[in-house]
């Protein structure tokens, strides 16, 4: 049965004759009644003490496991960042190489098309290059003829040629019809 120190303090016993000094008995239960005061006030402040050591020890655990918890969540969180910029990269390295492809692709077309371009070009050139010739020798050759030199030396009768020119104008305008006549009037005039 536990004691409180005013059931200690006060305290009465059945005196006796042969029994203690009752001031000192009365003296010594005040001191031990102030004992166990002092003694509980130090309970309750090492109570006190645990309790708040406990809440700090649940509060650092608290905080330990939000940090764990905060840590696993960063550690996460950094490797679906890191997948994500990782694939974000790769779809990238493989967009840029197949635009790459596709503009290497591009430049050899055109540059075989250059080439198939230049190639026509040179075969047209040596083919015009070679008709050219022909007809230029071909002129040559007809200025060397001496043709040129009976034609520029023979003298027509100008008056003559030209009378001849007229009538042969004359003859294309003539109807089928005039041009009869004529001829009946030329061969009764030669004859």
């Amino acid at each position: 049965m536990p004691f409180t120190p005013n059931e200690i303090k006060n305290k009465e016993f059945t005196q006796v004759k042969t029994g203690y000094e009752p001031s000192e008995v009365k003296n010594y239960l005040e001191q031990l009644s102030s004992e166990i005061v002092r003694l509980k006030e130090d309970k309750n402040q090492l109570e006190k003490v645990i309790e708040d050591k406990e809440t700090n020890i649940q509060s650092y655990k608290d905080v330990h496991q939000s940090v764990s918890d905060a840590l696993i969540h960063a550690k996460q969180a950094g490797e679906e960042t890191k997948a994500a910029a990782n694939k974000e990269a790769e779809d990238t390295v493989a967009k840029a190489q197949s635009e790459a492809d596709k503009i290497v692709n591009d430049a050899v077309e055109k540059a075989r098309r250059l080439s198939f371009q230049t190639e026509d070009m040179k075969r047209q050139s040596k083919i015009f290059r070679s008709r050219f010739r022909m007809l230029v020798e071909a002129q040559l050759d007809l200025l060397k003829n001496e043709d040129w030199d009976y034609l520029l030396n023979y003298d027509l009768d100008s008056e003559q040629v030209t009378q001849e020119n007229i009538n042969h104008l004359n003859d294309k305008e003539l109807t089928d019809e005039e041009k009869a006549m004529k001829a009946k009037a030329e061969s009764e005039n030669n004859s």
